[in-house]
């Protein structure tokens, strides 16, 4: 195969990993490319990053994920030379758990005590304000991942 037209499929999968706009697209996708196993593979691989992150042993590792030592050890040499794709993926999960946590509370919080929860509520002026706010940062983070999409990596 031609390096050059290689070196362009690699980018559009990049793009198409990039562009697509949910996880239901994505879930197809993978559906698509790879095999149950092998994205149950990469699952896994994801969770043993987050965990060994986390301080785990790799005893408690296999167990939990049923996994083998040599699987935890690659991952653990890829975050020890350089594992940077590896690290950002967990700090957005990580990020994404925290957001969940603190809505988790807030619901709490509202159900033990609803009238506080709507003495406390905003503005209509700043509701609105909000959801603008919201719909432009979307609007930008679509044109970066458009352009993001469309630049050549090398392989």
């Amino acid at each position: 195969m031609d390096p050059e037209n290689f070196s362009h499929y690699i980018n559009n999968l990049w793009s198409v990993f990039t562009l697509l706009n949910t996880k239901e697209d994505i879930r197809l996708l993978f559906k698509d490319l790879f095999t149950h196993t092998e994205y149950k593979m990469f699952a896994k691989r994801l969770e043993i990053a987050r965990l060994l992150m986390e301080g785990e042993r790799y005893e408690d590792i296999q167990l939990g994920l049923n996994v083998t030592a040599p699987t935890i050890t690659r991952i653990n040499n890829v975050l020890s030379e350089k594992g940077d794709g590896l690290r950002k993926a967990c700090e957005v999960l990580k990020r994404l758990e925290e957001k969940y946590l603190k809505l988790q509370r807030q619901k709490i919080k509202h159900l033990e005590n609803p009238l506080a929860a709507r003495l406390s509520r905003k503005t209509l002026g700043g509701a609105l304000l909000k959801v603008g706010l919201k719909a432009i940062d979307q609007k930008i983070t679509q044109k970066l991942s458009e352009r993001s999409a469309s630049n050549e990596l090398p392989l």
